[in-house]
């Protein structure tokens, strides 16, 4: 198993190179990549070979031409004038490059733009023959930094990432939108008396109609959804109108298709319709949230319990001999103190490495990355410094990036930090990703779910201090994301939800429209559904007046993925691979748990590209199923699947 640093070392940026405030970088639909490809007659990828630092000169080797008939394979640069030592002096050895070089307008073909990495952009020319270059100036020097026009807002990434677009770009499969293209509505489902902690959306009565909960400390509240997709109050019903909490789980326990229920780590068996309480798993400490997990592979959902001062205990599921489950919190390593033990945090179950074994995400302290091992004890790797903790927040873990990289998103106050692995190192991508690094506050919740049916997981997070906006990031591509509520504030997502104080959250496709849904459980005590609009506005077929982007989304198809029977959901692996037999990307039935939240034991995926793919799931006891799936035009929008 692949081994982190015991401490997240951040890349160490250039600050006094940056000519441009992190906060700013306004994204310009009419100066994107795609643009400058346009613009120019060569796109390429060059390679730093060499850098001297005091004749202030640097070599480059071409790697790859995306377009064009770039000859040199060797490129020399040199200072036009001696006061831009910084653009030699930041490159280094081995670094990655992307130039577009040669504009197509009269004159101007041997104009040269090119990007080294962490929102730098230079310009250039060719001095004498086209491998010969002279650098002119950086790009956004004089720009005003809130402009749209500077080159930071146009990519900020990593260069691997903009490279990887290019290529796209030549094949014309690129898909990196700069206009908002999502919408929700808002449904209020109830108004409770005290504020409301843990949401589920999750398929209670096992109708095949998302049902959904809501904690507070004033009395829990579960909605079923009839036939007409209203929402009835049946708290009563189920038996759970004595009971109140902040946090809530969802799995079938004993695989008899029933849906049994944690409240705040308690254990509610159901049958015939009916909650019991039951002491199969301890109620003890100050329960701060907790969740179904798969932890020894079984297919039989354990539970792992977040008590204040008490970090993670683990009890696992007894499987078909039933009664209660074993506390294995010792013997799985929660009790080391490397772990977290007796500290107060929230988590995040995951697959990190893709090993099939549940990794846990602690949000304490410095934050933990637990690795699970081949004996089932978890190992941990330090997400940050212990001056820079995530107290107080939660992660939200999915393929946020790029596929077949595990990255997580934590939120905690003030701080929101994207985490992905990079070489065996965990890095901190948050900078390079756009509009994700601008401010937020109070931020207390995190959801990972791709809201705008697009292919790509968007990030969501609620804001528990009144009169602060929540936090919706969509998900580009490439690393990068946009804050919609930016260019189209208030309609995007209604103001009275996205600025009302928050905690819980849940994500899932309640009314069965192939779009995600988002349950807002409010600090006032307001219970809301975010009905997601977003395929109601997609128009069925393109024009030619019609956007790239827009295009490109028509195209997209989505399918809900329902795995059939009862066990095995919990940690419940989907992944999409395409006709070469690569990964595209991945979706986890499980995730999104934060404050004590749940989804629904389904999978739904948006497919950008027609062509032959397999659906391929790995079941929480280890369990491989495949189905083959065509994407074409006659395939519907929305499909709903039932993988055997």
């Amino acid at each position: 198993m692949l081994r982190l640093p015991a401490v997240l070392m951040l890349p160490v940026l250039l600050i006094g190179l940056l000519v441009v405030s992190p906060l700013y970088g306004v994204i310009n639909p009419k100066l994107q990549p795609s643009h400058l490809a346009g613009r120019y007659l060569n796109v390429l990828s060059c390679r730093v070979t060499a850098v001297d630092t005091n004749a202030l000169t640097a070599a480059l080797e071409v790697q790859g031409v995306s377009k064009g008939k770039f000859a040199p394979k060797k490129i020399t640069m040199k200072l036009a004038d001696k006061g831009l030592a910084e653009a030699i002096l930041s490159l280094r050895k081995g670094q990655a490059i992307v130039a577009y070089a040669g504009k197509k307008r009269q004159r101007r073909e041997k104009d040269i733009l090119y990007y080294i990495g962490g929102g730098l952009w230079y310009t250039a020319t060719m001095t004498g023959a086209p491998g010969k270059w002279t650098i002119l100036a950086n790009a956004d020097k004089g720009k005003d930094p809130s402009s749209s026009e500077i080159m930071f807002g146009t990519f900020n990434g990593n260069v691997e990432s903009l490279w990887e677009m290019m290529r796209d770009t030549a094949r014309r499969a690129a898909y990196y939108p700069a206009v908002p293209l999502t919408r929700f509505s808002a449904k209020t489902i109830a108004s409770l008396d005290k504020p409301i902690v843990g949401v589920a959306v999750y398929d209670v009565n096992a109708d095949g109609r998302c049902d959904l909960f809501a904690c507070s400390a004033g009395g829990n509240r579960l909605f079923i959804q009839d036939a007409r997709g209203a929402f009835i109050d049946r708290t009563e019903a189920f038996g759970l109108k004595a009971t109140s909490g902040a946090s809530c789980s969802f799995a079938d326990v004993d695989a008899d298709g029933d849906a049994d229920m944690l409240l705040d780590g308690v254990l509610y068996r159901q049958a015939k319709g009916r909650f019991t309480r039951s002491k199969d798993v301890p109620a003890e400490g100050k329960p701060l949230s907790a969740a179904f997990v798969e932890y020894n592979g079984d297919g039989y959902p354990d539970v792992v319990v977040s008590r204040k001062d008490e970090g993670l205990s683990l009890y696992v599921n007894p499987g078909n001999t039933g009664g209660a489950f074993a506390d294995k919190t010792e013997t799985a390593g929660l009790t080391d103190g490397s772990n977290g033990e007796g500290m107060t945090g929230y988590f995040e179950a995951c697959d990190w490495d893709f090993d099939g074994r549940t990794d846990l995400i602690y949000v304490a302290g410095p934050g933990y990355l637990l690795w699970q091992n081949a004996e089932g004890v978890f190992e941990s790797s330090e997400i940050s410094g212990k001056e820079n903790g995530f107290d107080g927040g939660t992660a939200a873990f999915g393929t946020i990036v790029r596929p077949g990289l595990s990255s997580v998103y934590l939120v905690a106050g003030d701080r929101k930090s994207l985490i992905c692995e990079d070489g065996g190192n965990l890095s901190d991508v948050t900078r390079g990703g756009n509009e994700i690094q601008d401010p937020a506050a109070g931020l207390q919740m995190a959801l990972a779910e791709d809201l705008n049916a697009d292919g790509t997981v968007d990030l969501y997070a609620a804001s528990g201090i009144k009169g602060i906006s929540s936090f919706y990031v969509a998900n580009r591509g490439y690393g990068s994301f946009m804050l919609p509520e930016k260019y189209s504030a208030g309609k995007v997502i209604p103001p009275g939800v996205y600025n009302q104080a928050a905690r819980g959250l849940a994500a899932g496709d309640v009314n069965g429209d192939g779009a995600p849904d988002v349950l807002v459980g409010g600090l006032n005590g307001k219970l809301s559904l975010l009905v997601n609009e977003t395929l109601t506005d997609r128009p069925a077929k393109a024009d030619v007046s019609i956007t790239s982007d827009l295009r490109m989304q028509i195209q997209t198809r989505i399918v809900t993925v329902k795995p059939a029977g009862a066990k095995g959901l919990a940690g419940c692996r989907l992944t999409l691979i395409d006709a070469r037999g690569k990964p595209v990307t991945h979706r986890w039935i499980g995730t999104n748990i934060g404050v004590g939240c749940c989804g629904p034991a389904q999978l739904t995926l948006a497919v950008r590209q027609l062509g032959s793919y397999t659906l391929q799931l790995r079941m929480g006891d280890g369990s491989v199923r495949k189905q083959a799936l065509v994407i074409n035009e006659k395939t519907p929008r929305h499909q709903v699947l039932t993988v055997r």
